[in-house]
């Protein structure tokens, strides 16, 4: 299984997003930023192997296409933000797709985490209701995974750690109870298999130059079926990174691939 976002900053890149989808074979398409991308020519260009999953109010700024033989339902928007339930192979995930403010407009995370606790109730609501299926958010937080907005009990709630995710499973506090989440993105991250971020910012006194803007964060149960998280740095012939940061003619953000083997879900 195969899970693609790429946040296009208002690029057309139609025949590139299609390009690196067939390349690398994948399932789940989700993207940001799609303002001058005609999704209606994509999918003609995919041959009609994949459709587009929208809310009724088509309202949600994110987009999402899927194989043709993925199964959705529950679609609506949260805060322009696009949430539904998809079957993996089998195994029902709730998945909000995201664009959170950026820190431009909201420097110290107050509206990251006020849309993240939104987000999280309603796939909360969603798992209630359909009874084990499990929560994913992919897509562009605007904040590093270490940001207390991933990281705060009322918030996402997320650790870098699997072992730990797999044993709290769930964190009380004042009566409530706070499902952990697993944020994998710096397992995978290394300079050694050049995978150092997906967003490059080199500006003001304290920076960390490569930002990892766009993860995914899974319920524990899909710790283990994630295998490989990467940012791609070259579709087909096209390369994503000159002068060791992205090629601003496709975007200021490299695109993330996950591969997720859903057998391996606890529970399933």
């Amino acid at each position: 299984m195969k899970l693609f976002f790429w946040n296009l900053k208002r690029n057309c890149l139609a025949n590139l997003i299609h390009l690196a989808l067939q390349q690398n074979d994948v399932d789940l398409a989700a993207f940001a930023e799609v303002d001058q991308v005609d999704f209606q020519r994509l999918i003609e260009l995919l041959d009609g192997q994949y459709r587009p999953v929208q809310a009724i109010d088509d309202s949600a700024k994110t987009k999402l296409l899927v194989k043709s033989s993925i199964c959705s339902q529950h679609a609506s928007t949260v805060i322009n933000n696009l949430t539904c339930t998809l079957m993996l192979d089998g195994v029902p995930v709730n998945t909000s797709i995201v664009h959170l403010p950026d820190k431009r407009n909201d420097p110290h995370g107050d509206r990251r985490e006020r849309i993240i606790r939104k987000l999280v109730s309603e796939l909360n609501t969603t798992k209630t209701t359909y009874p084990g299926s499990f929560n994913m958010l992919i897509g562009d937080f605007n904040c590093n995974p270490f940001d207390p907005e991933m990281v705060k009990l009322d918030s996402l709630n997320s650790t870098f750690f699997k072992e730990v995710a797999k044993r709290l499973k769930f964190r009380d506090s004042y009566g409530s109870s706070y499902p952990v989440m697993y944020n994998l993105t710096l397992e995978f991250l290394s300079e050694s298999n050049s995978n150092q971020g997906s967003y490059y910012w080199g500006s003001g006194d304290c920076t960390y130059y490569w930002h990892s803007l766009d993860q995914i964060v899974v319920d524990w149960q899909l710790a283990d079926c994630v295998t490989d998280c990467r940012y791609l740095r070259q579709i087909g012939d096209t390369k994503l990174i000159v002068n060791s940061q992205p090629c601003s003619r496709y975007s200021d953000h490299l695109p993330l691939l996950v591969t997720m083997e859903m057998g391996n879900c606890h529970g399933k």
